[in-house]
């Protein structure tokens, strides 16, 4: 008898290739960042598997019940991960737009807070 994985298919109809570390370095990150639309999110983790940077993370709310503020161990108590991610490592390359079934995954530019759908 062979263990299954609960998690979903990952598909693999991305073509990645391996980044100049220096041209990354030197790059100049765009002024957007992922947001997410935790009502739409069904927790399947796709994102973090399919990130090429490791940058995405679903942690316990149990990280945040030292808050310092009640909002926040509000929304940890009712939340079943926190979502996280480096945004130092993250490179806005939006694999993981493109590969979350729910569309809980967009770009938010930080001017505005206008929410935007990755471009292919």
């Amino acid at each position: 008898m062979s263990a299954r994985s609960n998690k979903p298919q990952i598909y693999d109809e991305y073509e990645l290739k391996i980044v100049d570390p220096n041209w990354l370095s030197q790059r100049v990150k765009p002024k957007r960042h992922i947001g997410l639309d935790a009502d739409l999110c069904i927790l399947c983790r796709a994102c973090e598997d399919v990130c090429p940077w490791d940058c995405i993370y679903m942690l316990s709310p149990d990280i945040v019940q030292k808050a310092d503020t009640d909002v926040i161990k509000s929304a940890a108590d009712q939340s079943a991960a926190i979502f996280v991610i480096d945004d130092n490592e993250c490179t806005r390359c939006a694999i993981c737009i493109d590969r979350c079934p729910s569309d809980a995954l967009f770009f938010v530019t930080m001017e505005g807070a206008k929410k935007t759908k990755a471009a292919n």
